[in-house]
């Protein structure tokens, strides 16, 4: 029950508003007033002659859903304010349940029937338990928010889109433990991803090496190593979601070993590296986009020489939108990072604007995308 401040605290960072509605045993295991702190607003304990159960909400959030409470509405019954709210939403709005109970409640044959019962109605959604320590604990805050946002953004008009992102760096095995690999955190193309999840999108993201936690939006992820191998993981998505985005966010080699040796190389042997030019993932690709979203990154060039550079090379990669960075943007000379700065190019409007910051990218780009459909 604690977990809920943290849960109202992540809903509202994404830009719900939240009010909340306790059962009288809740009120036993945490303070109602810590939940109005949370939320921002009263906190509903009982109900008054202003009906306050008729939500206008866009939705109803059950966290953590208890045994009994999951029975009673199943039941039909309605014995506290939060029962009653519950029981007028759902059959108008969507409905999500977070279960949370020990084990041996979990495999009660009632409540296996009660779990059927719910799911057989169109608006309501069953959120799976996570067992540990014994107990089936509910999902994650931070993905049951994902998941309410991707749910109640599919009218949207990125909703139900099928989106293939390409992401992180690729690598070349030099032999058997070694490798030529470009520097990618992968961070931006994860930021994109999870954005456009939340948006309704249905995101295949296609990943090389990265050096950070993949987002808490269970986005469909599929991890390579190579330039073909990103190539042929990205044409089976093309074949099976007929995504009508593609956004080519990852950091892939222009040259590959040509000669990999087997093994290990000795230290004591001099080594020798023939390179040859690695498969350009976007332009092998043989699939077409609606919408194609390229990156381009640059070094030791103005920014106005950034930005004619992209222009050409948009019309030669058939893009409509082009991320664009200067390597001297993105990490200082001492290597260190720097807070991203990229030149966003759209062709609808062939004009650029600068935007600083992976977040505020992202979510420039998925309004982008938005305006574009």
């Amino acid at each position: 029950a604690v977990e809920c401040v943290k849960l109202i605290r992540e809903l509202r960072r994404y830009g719900a508003d939240v009010r909340v509605s306790m059962t009288p045993s809740a009120t036993t295991f945490v303070s109602p007033k810590s939940l109005e702190w949370a939320a921002k607003n009263p906190v509903l304990t009982d109900l008054s002659g202003a009906a306050e159960h008729i939500t206008h909400a866009d939705a109803v959030i059950i966290a953590p859903c208890s045994l009994d409470f999951m029975s009673k509405i199943a039941l039909g019954l309605a014995d506290s304010a939060a029962a009653t709210l519950v029981q007028s939403a759902i059959s108008r709005i969507p409905v999500f349940f977070a279960p949370s109970m020990h084990l041996s409640l979990q495999g009660n044959p009632a409540y296996a029937r009660n779990l059927e019962a719910l799911r057989a109605i169109s608006h309501v959604t069953i959120f799976e338990t996570q067992v540990n320590e014994g107990k089936a604990k509910m999902m994650a805050f931070e993905e049951m928010v994902a998941r309410v946002s991707h749910a109640l953004n599919a009218a949207g008009k990125l909703g139900g889109k099928s989106v293939a992102i390409t992401l992180g760096a690729t690598r070349s095995p030099v032999d058997d433990v070694r490798h030529l690999g470009n520097s990618s955190s992968g961070a931006l193309g994860f930021a994109i991803a999870d954005e456009l999840y939340r948006a309704g999108a249905n995101v295949h993201a296609i990943c090389g090496d990265t050096s950070v936690a993949a987002p808490h939006s269970p986005i469909e992820i599929q991890k390579v190593s190579t330039n073909s191998e990103m190539l042929a993981a990205l044409q089976l998505v093309c074949q099976r979601s007929r995504p009508s985005i593609g956004i080519f966010s990852a950091a892939v080699l222009d040259f590959e070993v040509a000669n990999p040796r087997n093994g290990k190389t000795s230290s004591k042997d001099s080594l020798s590296i023939q390179l040859q030019p690695a498969p350009k993932v976007h332009a092998a690709l043989d699939y077409r986009f609606e919408t194609k979203v390229g990156f381009k990154l640059e070094s030791q060039l103005s920014v106005e020489e950034l930005k004619k550079k992209i222009t050409h090379w948009a019309l030669e990669a058939q893009c409509q939108f082009v991320v664009g960075n200067r390597l001297e943007d993105v990490h200082r000379k001492d290597g260190t990072s720097t807070e991203h700065e990229a030149h966003i190019w759209a062709r609808s409007a062939n004009a650029f604007e600068t935007i600083k910051g992976k977040p505020a990218i992202a979510r420039r780009l998925r309004e982008l995308l938005e305006s574009h459909l």
